[in-house]
């Protein structure tokens, strides 16, 4: 049996928006759920006009999900909301007359009992830092397919006080990000999710890309 200490996250969540020739639009979506035991993170693919209209399927149909599937177990419960949102997905998609179906990336965080369950679709990236030092629990290609086409991805660990999450779209970690956060890491251990998720997001908003990102601080 794996031991889970008694911890104590605090979580912070944030989207920037992409810029699409002289107007903002929202290409990243992510939300709070759970009463803040969940998180979910969803960004568009294909053609911009219809990126909204495939993240708010695919997090709708997550947030089903988890609400359904609340008695199962934490690995079961994702498989059960991802099936949910790919479901929700498909048939916003089916109703649409398009030369190339559009697409969504989906990124699920549970907590449950002191340890940390992930689930993705797609392009997204989680870390764990943890004394100091950084590990990653995303694979390392990021797949460019999202619900529709790509296979998911699972990982799940134990959650120590002290630990830092950050969970985020691809353009959420960017090199300048990466930087910026390990520079003030290095300064500041304790650094709030408030401060981190900025640093995360503000490079690809003031490239225009925009991005979402989910911090925790485990306590």
């Amino acid at each position: 049996m794996i031991y889970a200490p008694a911890v104590h996250p605090h979580a912070h969540v944030i989207v920037a928006p992409a810029e699409v020739r002289d107007g903002t639009i929202r290409r990243h979506a992510a939300v709070r759920l759970d009463r803040g035991r969940a998180f979910a993170l969803s960004t568009g693919l294909g053609t911009p006009r219809l990126w909204s209209y495939t993240t708010r399927p695919a997090l709708l149909g997550f947030s089903k999900g988890l609400e359904s599937g609340a008695t199962l177990p934490p690995e079961a419960r994702l498989q059960h909301s991802y099936q949910l949102a790919r479901a929700e997905l498909v048939s916003a998609c089916n109703v649409l007359i398009e030369r190339v179906v559009p697409d969504a990336t989906l990124f699920g965080v549970l907590l449950h009992h002191g340890e940390l369950f992930l689930f993705g679709v797609g392009a997204g990236r989680a870390y764990l830092h943890r004394g100091g030092r950084p590990s990653r629990l995303t694979p390392r290609e990021d797949d460019p397919r999202g619900l529709i086409g790509a296979d998911p991805f699972t990982a799940r660990t134990v959650l120590e006080p002290g630990d830092l999450v950050m969970a985020g779209s691809a353009s959420a970690f960017s090199a300048r990000a990466v930087g910026r956060v390990a520079s003030v890491l290095q300064d500041d251990p304790q650094a709030p999710p408030s401060v981190i998720g900025g640093l995360l997001t503000e490079p690809a908003r003031k490239a225009g890309v925009g991005a979402a990102a989910v911090v925790l601080r485990v306590r």
